[in-house]
């Protein structure tokens, strides 16, 4: 049975909600870098868009605007004054929580994980700007120091969270792109887009969620998505398979999805989390030039680059539209400015 978007509209509706973001988001077609690629001689399809989530609006925007609209809800909800969160040095959620945190009033602490001695810019800076306590450790201390903040925040009579411990934080990805999904079925039916559509992104809760909104409402959309960071893609599969069940069952859905529902590739993840590769800073460059669309070394970079080289390599079948969603991550540029220098 094809769930109606009225279905899914109203249990959104039912839902905790702290407003973030600046929706619809754009949907755009990517003309000129598509001229480019023809000009190389590639072969490419007749349409290539980008969903614009880079323009969700708080903090230089991103797609985890819509995300932490149902997670700042939660925490407002359960009575909480403090956040503490642990991520990256390069996290676009770091920043989006400093940002939720700062819009509700709430204290927060990031506490950042990696690269302890590299300079205070990008999201890191973004995050001090907006009030958030930086803690930076090695990975090894990460939650041994969230612990001691919780334990002296408790003392000093606050209710403090520490947002990794919350089960909802690994699937509200995918309910914020259920609601994408509402935007996007619109958007390409205004725009004439007929036959099957291919998303373009990042592995993660967000196409994920687009993935299961198609699977729902049996439209033929596919999906692609290239790791920015080391790990095991079939456990990766396998735990977003199982998220989407709980998703499913929240929103009383007939379908979750399976490991075999998304196509992730992981020949374009660059030598590490947070370090781009010679092609990652080639298709920044390109799409800046061609579009004046700004993406970053760590997130939309990587993707990007993967939609460039598999175009290059003949892989994509020139009868689909292809969709790039544009994560957001812009901050992060700016950390690696020497690389973009020559």
């Amino acid at each position: 049975m094809t769930i109606t978007q009225k279905h899914i509209r109203t249990r959104l509706e039912e839902l905790p909600r702290f407003k973030l973001s600046h929706l619809n988001t754009p949907l755009e077609p990517l003309d000129r870098l598509r001229q480019a690629l023809i000009d190389e001689g590639v072969s490419v399809p007749n349409r290539i868009l980008v969903k614009r989530d880079d323009v969700t609006g708080l903090a230089f925007g991103g797609n985890k605007g819509r995300h932490f609209e149902f997670e700042i809800a939660r925490i407002l909800e359960g009575g909480y004054d403090t956040v503490i969160n642990i991520n990256h040095y390069h996290s676009n959620q770091a920043r989006f929580i400093a940002a939720g945190c700062a819009r509700a009033g709430l204290k927060y602490h990031i506490v950042s994980i990696d690269l302890v001695t590299a300079p205070l810019t990008g999201n890191l800076l973004l995050c001090k700007l907006m009030g958030a306590e930086i803690h930076r450790t090695p990975s090894d201390y990460g939650r041994q120091v969230a612990e001691k903040i919780f334990a002296d925040e408790t003392a000093a009579g606050r209710k403090p969270y520490i947002l990794p411990d919350d089960p909802f934080v690994g699937i509200m990805g995918m309910i914020g792109f259920l609601e994408t999904g509402l935007e996007l079925e619109q958007q390409l039916a205004e725009a004439g887009v007929e036959g099957p559509v291919r998303f373009w992104g990042l592995f993660g809760r967000s196409i994920a969620g687009l993935r299961l909104y198609a699977k729902n409402r049996e439209l033929d959309w596919r999906a692609t998505a290239c790791q920015y960071s080391p790990g095991n893609v079939a456990d990766f599969l396998k735990e977003t398979a199982v998220r989407s069940s709980h998703v499913a069952e929240m929103f009383e859905l007939d379908r979750s999805l399976n490991p075999d529902d998304l196509q992730v590739l992981d020949d374009y993840r660059g030598p590490a989390y947070g370090e781009p590769d010679d092609r990652v800073i080639e298709a920044i460059r390109m799409v800046g030039k061609a579009e004046g669309l700004v993406l970053d070394p760590n997130y939309t970079g990587k993707s990007m680059s993967g939609l460039i080289g598999e175009f290059r390599a003949g892989r994509i079948d020139p009868g689909e539209t292809i969709c790039f969603i544009h994560s957001g991550g812009l901050p992060q540029l700016f950390a690696h400015a020497d690389k973009f220098a020559d």
